[in-house]
């Protein structure tokens, strides 16, 4: 839950005199540490999330250097400093006015305004080292807390019996009347092999777009995932990441999924494994799969005893094995759309591109393999169920 632009300067405000002059857009952005620079070349070490500060030195050595007039060189300068502070995600920047610049060009906070990057005066009798020093204490307290969270969650889904439930009231969730577990699948993203810049994208890039109380929720990544708890209804915060990331140049392709509410913190791994076995089942990345939504999955799944549901498959589609495995797949489809389509023949043949009498070849083949009777209600019902399960577990 990492400290926003906002968070900062509700707390430097008074103290340090911050002033917000332009950005205000953007003030949601999240804060990975401070950073003091007087030169746009070396924005190439922020990571992403830096609050920066400048003096503007560099600005007055290269007019006294060149000999050109310092006015006429400042909006350049800062309009380079602010470019490549927004192009590696830098959060915010202050300016440290009084000695070598005293006002910011209304051209400037124009274009902040535009960008939706906060800019910020600070008076030159305040030193740069006490704001620093404050605020990077502030984010080693906030990032240990953050920590602390994402160890005690991590924990409650995947060791158990080191999870106390009663560490959740020393959290933001403290007060939480349901949670819910949502899954952001990376395996095939930009990030799949370096989860650690994941990590940083996903802290500072994609969790600040969505507006959304950071207090709420609380996120990690494992096993190639980004691990999502949502404190109480998470309708609004869902709705809005799935939006963002279909839209995200990285992201925009990989499957998210929901599990369903639950009301205490030791159901929390219960639903992981439902948001995951729902990702896992889910076909269509461009839709938010949510658990709620997986009909008679949910039932199966709550099957402990994984040997009930195969030897129901074995009894009820056992002997498909009889088949050629050249042929077994392609009457598998056959009966799968014959089941969806409520036996009609003559769409099973179109959707299925082929012949109408071979449809009834299959069928009639399938009856005398599986010893069933594809015109009783209940035997239908029973083969759907065993496709089911084949589909389950072979997730």
């Amino acid at each position: 839950m990492a400290l926003t632009v906002n968070t900062i300067l509700n707390f430097s405000e008074t103290p340090f005199k911050l002033k917000l002059v332009a950005g205000h857009t953007g003030l949601g952005q999240t804060v990975s540490w401070i950073y003091y620079t007087e030169d746009p070349s070396c924005s190439e070490f922020i990571r992403g999330g830096e609050l920066a500060i400048t003096t503007g030195l560099l600005l007055k050595r290269k007019s006294e250097n060149e000999g050109t007039n310092e006015a006429e060189n400042l909006c350049d300068f800062l309009k380079e400093l602010i470019d490549s502070f927004v192009g590696h995600k830098a959060s915010g920047l202050i300016v440290n006015t009084g000695k070598y610049i005293f006002e910011i060009p209304q051209s400037i906070k124009d274009y902040c305004d535009k960008l939706g990057f906060p800019l910020f005066t600070m008076p030159w009798e305040i030193h740069t080292v006490d704001l620093m020093q404050d605020v990077g204490n502030m984010i080693s307290a906030d990032s240990q807390n953050s920590h602390n969270v994402e160890r005690l969650f991590y924990r409650a889904i995947f060791e158990p019996e080191k999870f106390d439930p009663k560490q959740i009231e020393n959290t933001s969730f403290h007060d939480a009347k349901t949670f819910s577990v949502a899954l952001l699948e990376l395996d095939n993203s930009a990030f799949a092999n370096d989860l650690e810049q994941a990590k940083r994208y996903i802290q500072f890039s994609l969790n600040p777009k969505v507006n959304f109380p950071q207090t709420d929720y609380c996120s990690f990544i494992h096993n190639h995932k980004v691990i999502y708890i949502i404190k109480n209804d998470n309708t609004f915060f869902t709705g809005e990441l799935f939006r963002i990331t279909r839209n995200d140049r990285f992201l925009k392709n990989m499957k998210f999924s929901l599990s369903e509410y639950c009301t205490t913190a030791s159901e929390i791994q219960e639903a992981y494994n439902h948001a995951e076995i729902t990702m896992q089942l889910s076909k269509n990345p461009d839709t938010l799969q949510k658990y709620d939504s997986l009909g008679i999955y949910k039932i199966l799944m709550e099957v402990k005893n994984k040997k009930v549901l195969k030897q129901l498959y074995n009894t009820v589609l056992g002997n498909l094995e009889q088949l050629e495995a050249g042929k077994r797949e392609d009457y598998l489809k056959t009966l799968k759309l014959y089941l969806k389509l409520g036996g009609n023949i003559h769409n099973v043949s179109e959707q299925n591109n082929t012949h109408r009498n071979t449809v009834l070849y299959r069928l009639q083949r399938l009856q005398e393999v599986l010893k069933a009777d594809l015109n009783d209600g209940d035997t239908r019902c029973l083969l759907q169920i065993a496709i089911y399960i084949k589909e389950l577990l072979k997730k």
